[in-house]
């Protein structure tokens, strides 16, 4: 009997009287996904945060197929991935000076300001428009979408366009540290770059 079965399931698969989706719901399965991770180390830093921007935005990719390296017409395929995330810009501390001018004074040299990394990631799923013959495009990779946005170039662009603001939040912060030792004290400051 047990042969019969398999025999008229295979006949049924073989004429397409059963396709592949009615077969996958005759067998079941079940999976589990896991991850472990180990810690190897751990490193003392000392960088110190500035500020923090909260950024918003909308990347494109945008590609045509190609057929022997001749773009293919109305094969256009439009990739839109949304993202916002908190960057956070500083310095490392490590790298600060203070050293005597004088009797009552201090001269505090800031190094060059860095991108310490993006907190509160959060990027939506990606929308895509697609034209007539978009089969032939490759889907866009987005992994290297969100490495594009997350990327070291973007993070020097963020320091370039507040460079105001990091100079004017680092002195704050150690004219506030040393005024919390000494009020009377004069400070200068010089900054790396």
């Amino acid at each position: 009997m047990t042969a019969l079965v398999v025999a008229a399931t295979g006949a049924a698969f073989a004429s397409g009287g059963l396709n592949a989706l009615a077969l996958s719901s005759l067998f079941t399965s079940s999976s589990t996904e896991r991850d472990s991770q180990v810690v190897q180390s751990v490193t003392r830093v000392k960088e110190v945060a500035l500020l923090s921007l909260h950024i918003e935005g909308v990347a494109r990719d945008k590609s045509n197929g190609e057929i022997l390296g001749v773009a293919v017409p109305a094969s256009e395929k439009t990739t839109l991935l949304q993202y916002k995330f908190d960057a956070k810009l500083g310095i490392d501390g490590s790298q600060v000076k203070i050293e005597p001018t004088g009797p009552e004074s201090f001269r505090v040299t800031i190094p060059e300001f860095i991108g310490i990394g993006f907190d509160k990631p959060d990027f939506e799923d990606a929308l895509e428009s697609n034209n007539t013959l978009s089969w032939l495009t490759p889907p866009a990779v987005q992994t290297r979408m969100v490495n594009n946005i997350l990327s070291d170039k973007n993070k020097q662009k963020y320091i370039a366009q507040n460079e105001a603001a990091l100079k004017e939040q680092a002195q704050a912060f150690y004219s506030g540290i040393i005024a919390g030792v000494d009020p009377e004290l004069t400070i200068d400051f010089s900054f790396a770059g």
